[in-house]
């Protein structure tokens, strides 16, 4: 046993030792980022020196009450070496101790993390191997590696006022709707009734629900071309008790931006047009709400046709839910949009060591730590990447996970009479669209995630 010098760390009246060895720094306790999935033992995440670690208490390990988070003598022992993606919870530092061979006792149990009992003075010392002690938690043989996105800061930011705004996408342009306006998201393979008398912009009239919408195409609307494609979409927006379908070229995101980002022009833009623009990086988004759809039905008021809205009032034809449809290996399932906090488009994620199998890695969204949760391997289904593929952002428990789908297919309402419950481990529900020819499950998100997130 090749033991110089050892850390004393004091729990209650027990103390226990560390070879100093394994040891890069001992510091104060950060912000603890909790990590959904996470095995007995694990805390959650943590930032150190720019570095993403696991945060490792050692008194689980030991079977014992976990190390109080808060208290002031609390703190976190950074390791080196193999175990240099975890950092180490304790309840007190206490000295540092050279070892004296002769008081050193070693044990004889396998698998005992006291691997030696050292005297120091009146103090009895259990001296532990942390190699045991991690063999106590189901590793994931994984590298963590350094996140570089920004800087990472400890300390807990005042989270600003945000909106959210649907993205979507005109010829090369890039526009958005506040998400408020939004009340669905259809394909645009439907059938138009054409209107006598109307511009070239409007398309027709749709019947969604027993409801008659009267359609216009936003691209023409705004000057651009237009072209058909699998990825069109009609948007229903509704102001003031009035809806309208919207015809877009394809949907990118539904992202939340800070207020101090978005900026009202209204002013600024000629035919009243667009509300204002999104900072966003180096990029500026366009967008409008209430005052270009007010103008929008203004426009076409000849043509909406208010005493058609609603012709049937029973419970069945009511919506109860909202929810967004993604594929995954060409199925398709949904999400309630209220667990939804945003989509975001493909980026790189980094492992993390000490974490679920399901966990594909963690991402930084403006400076907060997401961990990436793989349905694929949840579902036992083939994982498929393409430039389709978005991560949808969730908010479960106060805790944001995100999940890799194949595409975002649509945001849809949903009635009473399109939902069949069904007894399932994950899919409580299966919703019947198109009258029947289209199946999508509801997956419960509380049971994808079903261990422990806090």
């Amino acid at each position: 046993m090749d033991i110089q010098e050892i850390l004393v760390i004091k729990n209650g009246s027990q103390s226990y030792g560390i070879s100093t060895n394994c040891i890069s720094q001992i510091a104060r306790v950060p912000m603890l980022m909790p990590l959904p999935l996470r095995p007995y033992g694990v805390r959650g995440l943590c930032a150190v020196s720019g570095n993403i670690t696991s945060m490792v208490d050692m008194n689980l390990l030991l079977s014992l009450t976990e190390v109080d988070y808060e208290d002031e003598k609390t703190r976190l022992i950074v390791l080196n070496g193999a175990l240099a993606s975890s950092t180490l919870l304790v309840s007190e530092v206490f000295i540092t101790v050279e070892i004296d061979e002769k008081k050193l006792e070693s044990t004889d149990e396998i698998d005992n993390p006291i691997i030696a009992i050292y005297k120091h003075e009146s103090d009895l010392i259990q001296i532990l191997s942390l190699e045991v002690l991690f063999s106590k938690i189901s590793k994931v043989e994984i590298e963590a590696k350094e996140v570089r996105n920004g800087k990472v800061k400890l300390e807990t930011k005042k989270e600003e006022d945000t909106s959210r705004f649907l993205i979507f996408s005109m010829e090369n342009e890039r526009y958005a709707l506040n998400i408020e306006y939004l009340r669905e998201i259809i394909l645009a393979d439907v059938e138009f009734t054409s209107i006598a008398g109307t511009s070239a912009e409007v398309l027709g009239l749709i019947t969604l629900r027993d409801e008659l919408l009267i359609v216009i195409d936003l691209r023409k609307h705004y000057g651009f071309s237009t072209k058909e494609s699998d990825k069109n979409r009609i948007l229903i927006a509704s102001y003031d008790g009035k809806k309208i379908g919207l015809l877009v070229d394809g949907i990118i995101d539904i992202k939340s931006f800070i207020n101090k980002d978005i900026e009202y022009m209204r002013d600024s833009f000629k035919d009243n047009k667009i509300s204002g623009v999104i900072h966003e990086n180096d990029n500026i988004i366009s967008f409008f709400d209430s005052d270009v759809l007010e103008n929008l039905f203004e426009e076409n008021k000849t043509f909406i046709d208010e005493e058609k809205v609603n012709l049937e009032e029973d419970n069945s034809h009511s919506t109860i839910m909202e929810v967004i449809v993604f594929k995954l290996s060409s199925k398709e399932y949904s999400f309630d949009i209220a667990s939804v906090s945003e989509i975001i488009d493909i980026v790189p994620s980094t492992r993390v060591a000490l974490a679920d199998s399901l966990i594909d890695g963690i991402i930084n969204i403006r400076g907060q730590i997401v961990a990436i949760i793989s349905l694929f391997e949840k579902l036992n289904i083939p994982r498929i990447v393409n430039e389709d593929s978005k991560i949808i952002i969730c908010e479960i428990s106060g805790i944001k996970i995100g999940f890799i789908v194949d595409s975002v297919s649509d945001i849809l309402n949903i009635t009473q009479n399109q939902i069949k419950e069904q007894d399932d481990a994950f899919f409580s529900k299966v919703l019947h669209l198109d009258n029947g020819k289209r199946l999508v499950l509801s997956m419960d998100i509380d049971k994808i995630v079903s261990k422990e997130i806090i």
